[in-house]
């Protein structure tokens, strides 16, 4: 045996991890309820919270033209640019019965065929689990008798025999997987919320993807406020930026403690969450009206949410106006835009006196107008506050820019980044690059801070020097002597000339 080159020369190289991607801030949620118009067996469970598309085409496969979920959709693909990411979330206004959400991957073919080929047989062949405390256990091997051979076929046949052993309960295949669930008489019974639990494991339960350790097993729930199901899906993981919600909690049209209009406001506020708000109430176009829901959001001074004005009550003007924030580019050149005076294609125009133009603006609440005889553009998208929407969307990026571009400096170096001075520059290094791409965008830009200071650069970075951080920080290993000034770019809205002639 010869002698290896690794006696005399033994090189290992490490790689370091990839950094993560900064994160999406085109996505919209759309709040709708469970009574909406889905298609049948694409209706969104427990489990499942929120669905994700790509485009109108995908949503128009789950839900019908008729439901809210579409219209909201459709007025928001649109928008020119194109925007892409559209999420309908659901309400659950009625008790839910708990949902076993499986996860195989043989097809229709393959589950007929170890059906019938004699394999599934000495209980194989069986299909065991609890439902809401009621032992259940039915022969998969009905799903033989699939014709034609497909998923909804295979679900119809195990449903007869699953519903012989419980009277109600049904499988559905929901484009995806296999969903067991109980009767929909029996949400909140005995017990609320009620239960499922995964399928013992046998091949026929192994082939459904529905046995334990592959299955998901969602407990039901009883109903549910707006906000209760936002903060369910945040927790269950969907992610949105925008959210536009269902027509019956404009105007706080929706009785009950959490589904108030201000109460989804709220939310957004503490969640960082852009509502883009619809009104139809014509009062928004009357002065001195404080009871308007346009009135009481500007009132609660709430920075995340913008009021969109429509007559017609069908439409879903906000989905629009987040469909054109959502095409913005954080990354590229001068990428930033402002809402104001932009096409909302599909948006019905409002045809407003002076009057009620002023009136409408005195509320911080926008409405795509018609401007002369042949423009009908959107303006002015103030949120609550008085802030702008291009102002709250382009600092929710910056934000999550400079926390990623940081937990990468630490996440993907092999050696660590010393407590020094040294290390402490490497990190101001990293905030200041993260700070230039808000500049380059267009979002910061040169100017004077409110003491008078001007920031060529269009921010100032602070820190604290090693000398000067605590004993206590710099054992806990936490360095929090970083800050920075910004000043923002802003856009021209308006523009007043004065001008003299003389003969």
């Amino acid at each position: 045996m010869s002698i290896e080159i690794t006696e005399f020369a033994d090189v290992s190289i490490s790689v370091a991890p990839t950094g993560v991607a900064g994160g999406n801030f085109g996505i919209l949620g759309f709040l709708t309820n469970d009574t909406d118009d889905a298609k049948p067996g694409k209706e969104i469970s427990v489990g499942e919270r929120g669905r994700a598309y790509t485009s109108l085409a995908s949503v128009s496969g789950d839900w019908e033209t008729s439901s809210e979920v579409h219209k909201a959709a459709t007025a928001f693909y649109s928008q020119t640019p194109t925007p892409r990411d559209f999420v309908a979330i659901v309400n659950y206004q009625t008790n839910q019965v708990g949902v076993l959400v499986g996860g195989g991957s043989d097809t229709a073919e393959e589950l007929v065929e170890g059906a019938s080929g004699g394999t599934w047989t000495g209980g194989e062949e069986l299909v065991s689990l609890t439902i809401n405390n009621t032992a259940v256990s039915f022969d998969a091997t009905a799903l033989s008798s699939a014709s034609p051979v497909n998923y909804n076929t295979i679900a119809a046949e195990l449903t007869t025999v699953l519903d012989a052993e419980l009277s109600g309960a049904v499988v559905e295949h929901n484009g995806y997987q296999f969903v067991i669930k109980d009767a929909e008489s029996n949400a909140g019974t005995p017990a609320s919320p009620n239960y499922i639990t995964a399928a013992a494991n046998t091949l026929a339960s192994t082939a459904l993807g529905l046995k334990e350790g592959v299955a998901r097993a969602i407990d039901g729930v009883d109903a549910e406020s707006a906000t209760q199901s936002l903060a369910e899906a945040e927790n269950q993981g969907v992610e949105f930026v925008g959210l536009v919600t269902h027509q019956e909690f404009r105007d706080n049209g929706t009785a009950g403690e959490g589904n108030q209009t201000l109460d989804i406001a709220k939310y957004a506020e503490a969640s960082k969450k852009i509502f883009c708000n619809t009104t139809n109430d014509l009062t928004t176009l009357a002065p001195n009206s404080n009871s308007c829901i346009a009135s009481v959001l500007k009132s609660n001074t709430l920075r995340f949410t913008l009021t969109t004005f429509s007559r017609v009550v069908d439409s879903y003007p906000s989905a629009s106006v987040f469909g054109r924030a959502a095409s913005v580019n954080f990354s590229a050149i001068n990428s930033t835009i402002t809402l104001n005076l932009k096409q909302m294609p599909g948006v019905y125009s409002e045809d407003l006196t002076p009057s009620e133009y002023a009136n409408l603006k005195s509320y911080y609440a926008s409405a795509v107008i018609q401007i002369g005889k042949s423009v009908n553009a959107y303006t002015d998208s103030r949120m609550a506050n008085g802030s702008w929407l291009d102002t709250t969307h382009g600092l929710l990026w910056l934000e999550n820019r400079c926390e990623v571009d940081l937990f990468n400096l630490l996440y993907v170096n092999n050696t660590k980044i010393p407590y020094t001075q040294a290390g402490i520059n490497t990190v101001i290094s990293t905030l200041d690059r993260s700070l230039q791409a808000a500049v380059r965008n267009g979002l910061a830009g040169p100017g004077y801070l409110p003491d008078g200071t001007f920031l060529p650069e269009g921010y100032v970075i602070n820190s604290v020097s090693l000398g000067d951080t605590p004993t206590s920080d710099k054992s806990n290993r936490i360095y929090q002597g970083l800050s920075f000034k910004m000043v923002g770019a802003g856009a021209l809205h308006e523009v007043v000339v004065s001008g003299e002639y003389s003969e």
